[in-house]
C-alpha cells in the first residue's frame, strides 16, 4: 500500500493569509536591511552578508505562493549583484598588473640613480633618461618592427565630399504627359491625420477611465467575467487593451492567490513601495476565437460586465475598432 509523502514546505492550503501577511513583512524587513547594509557588505563584512543568507533560508522554507516567491527572487538578485561587485573588487592573482609600481619601474630604468640620489633627484638635476636601456629590454621580446595592422586606423584620412544630387526638373507638359500613359487609380487611399489620432487617443483615455470605474463599483471579480463579452469576439479583445492600460498604470491588480485570476481597483504604488520590494510582473495574454468560446460556456458567461460598445462599419461592411465609451 502505497504512502503519500507530506512535503516539509508548506503548502498555501496549509498557510492562513495572516501567515503570508508576516513572511512578506519579514521579507520586507530583510530587504530593507539588505539595502542598508549595502555598502558593510562590499566593505568585506562577509559576515553579515551570511547571517542574511541564512535568515532568507529561513523565510523561503514557508513559500507557498508566487507573492513571497518574488520577494526572495529579489533578495536573491541583490546579494548576487553584491557577490558580483565583491569579486570585481578581489585581485584573483597576486602578481597582478599595478600601474603605479610599472611606471616607477620605468623611472628606475630611465634615470637609474648614483650613490646618494635617488630617482626624483636625479629628475630633478635634469639628467638625461636613458632610453637606451628601455630598448635594450625591448628586444628581449622582440626584433621586429609591429606591423601597420597593430595601428588602429590609417595614418591619413581624407574626408570624402558628398556629391549633391542634382534634382530632377518637371515641367507641366511632362506630368501631364506622364498622367495621361499613366491608368487612373481605381481606390481611395485613407489619410490618417493628426486629429484623428488625437481623436482616438481621448476616445481611448475615456474608455480606460470608465472600465476602472466599472471595477471599482463591482469591487473583486473574476477576471474572465470581467472582460470577456459573451456576444462580441472582437469586443472582449478590446477589453483587454484597456483593461492593461490599468494594470500598466497601477490602478487595478490581479491576484490569483485562490487558484482564479481576480481583479480589482486599487490606488497606485507610491515610490516607497517599490523600495520595500514590490515589483511590477507583465504577461502575454492570448485569447483566440476558441479559447473565447470556450471561457463563455465555463464561466457561464451570459451578459457582459463591460457594456457592450455600438460597432461602426465601413462602406465594405467590415467591423471597424468600436471606440464609443460604454454608458
Amino acid at each position: 500500500m502505497s504512502q503519500k509523502v507530506v512535503p516539509s514546505q508548506a503548502t498555501e492550503a496549509e498557510q492562513s493569509s495572516s501567515e503570508r501577511r508576516n513572511l512578506r513583512s519579514k521579507y520586507r524587513d530583510l530587504l530593507s536591511d539588505a539595502s542598508t547594509r549595502k555598502n558593510e557588505y562590499l566593505a568585506g563584512n562577509t559576515d553579515l552578508l551570511i547571517e542574511d543568507l541564512e535568515r532568507a533560508n529561513a523565510l523561503y522554507k514557508n513559500v507557498s505562493t508566487t507573492t513571497e516567491g518574488v520577494l526572495d527572487s529579489y533578495f536573491l538578485r541583490m546579494s548576487a549583484d553584491i557577490g558580483a561587485q565583491r569579486a570585481h573588487q578581489m585581485r584573483v592573482d597576486s602578481a597582478a598588473f599595478d600601474s603605479l609600481d610599472y611606471i616607477e619601474k620605468v623611472r628606475e630604468t630611465l634615470y637609474g640613480g648614483s650613490v646618494g640620489n635617488t630617482v626624483d633627484e636625479q629628475q630633478m638635476l635634469g639628467v638625461a633618461p636613458n632610453w637606451e636601456a628601455i630598448g635594450d629590454m625591448a628586444t628581449r621580446f622582440s626584433r621586429q618592427a609591429p606591423r601597420f595592422s597593430c595601428i588602429y586606423g590609417p595614418l591619413m584620412t581624407e574626408a570624402k565630399a558628398r556629391k549633391a544630387r542634382a534634382k530632377r526638373q518637371s515641367d507641366n507638359d511632362g506630368r501631364k504627359s506622364r498622367s495621361a500613359t499613366q491608368p487612373e487609380a481605381t481606390g481611395n487611399i485613407e489619410t490618417i491625420g493628426e486629429s484623428d489620432v488625437k481623436r482616438q487617443e481621448n476616445q481611448t483615455t475615456k474608455l480606460v477611465l470608465k472600465i476602472h470605474k466599472i471595477i471599482a463599483q463591482v469591487g473583486p471579480i473574476n477576471l474572465f467575467e470581467l472582460v470577456v463579452n459573451p456576444s462580441s469576439f472582437s469586443q472582449s479583445v478590446e477589453n483587454i487593451f484597456y483593461v492593461s492600460f490599468l494594470i500598466r498604470d497601477g490602478k487595478a491588480f490581479i491576484d490569483d492567490e485562490s487558484g482564479q485570476p481576480m481583479i480589482e481597483a486599487c490606488e497606485p504604488p507610491q515610490q516607497e513601495d517599490y523600495l520595500s520590494g514590490l515589483t511590477k510582473k507583465q504577461i502575454i495574454f492570448s485569447l483566440d476565437h476558441a479559447t473565447w468560446r470556450e471561457l463563455v460556456d465555463v464561466y457561464n458567461i451570459r451578459s457582459s460586465v463591460i457594456p457592450q460598445r455600438q460597432s461602426t462599419y465601413d462602406e465594405n461592411g467590415l467591423s471597424q475598432i468600436s471606440l464609443q465609451v460604454p454608458r
